[in-house]
């Protein structure tokens, strides 16, 4: 049975890294040998699984247990995007062990995106105070830090000329009323992310 990040896949859901592996679940005290190409998860359901593919639950709590603590966060918030699972569910599930605890406390239901759970995470764990999906002039901003600074983590590169107009339309707009405007893409978040934090503490600090 697909489980863990292997069943996120099969659910659309986002990872940071492809699994090298296919994840199943067996039970707790299944026996015979592991084929290969595939990593098992030894455990009690939390949920009955249909279909060959474990509960949204029982992936969850594979994938915490799995993965570091950040791609599992990004797996936990795609499945809240996706409305597979609630906040009030995952507060109501009895998980087991402290890590799938913390990420049931902490997940948000605002991340729209892989770059935005990095980046929303990333920043909060150096003690900014960091709102998701802010109303600003009209258009919705991915973070905005102190009520000053506004980090957009989409970049220019997929947008259309029309919406790239825009967003520097907006921009502008943010910067008149007082507030600093930092974009990065997909490249700054997840493989230069000390240049991203650098930028960001230097602008809050001219400020």
């Amino acid at each position: 049975m697909l489980a863990c990040v292997s069943a996120a896949r099969l659910r659309g859901l986002a990872v940071l890294c492809e699994p090298a592996v296919e994840h199943h679940w067996v039970a707790a005290h299944a026996g015979g040998r592991v084929p290969p190409g595939v990593r098992l998860h030894r455990s009690a359901p939390i949920v009955p699984a249909r279909g060959g593919v474990e509960s949204v639950p029982d992936m969850l709590a594979h994938v915490a247990r799995c993965l570091p603590e950040l791609e599992a966060l990004v797996v936990w918030e795609s499945a809240l995007h996706h409305r597979l699972v609630s906040r009030r569910q995952l507060e109501r599930i009895r998980w087991r062990g402290p890590v799938p605890r913390r990420l049931a406390s902490i997940a948000s239901d605002q991340s729209e995106s892989v770059l935005e759970t990095l980046a929303l995470h990333r920043l909060r764990a150096l003690g900014l105070p960091v709102r998701q999906q802010v109303l600003l002039r009209g258009h919705r901003v991915d973070l905005l830090i102190d009520d000053r600074l506004v980090v957009q983590v989409d970049g220019f590169q997929f947008h259309t000329a029309g919406q790239r107009r825009a967003d520097i339309e907006h921009d502008a707009l943010l910067e008149l009323d007082g507030r600093r405007v930092l974009r990065f893409a997909y490249g700054d978040v997840v493989e230069r992310w000390p240049h991203v934090e650098a930028m960001v503490i230097a602008t809050l600090a001219q400020r």
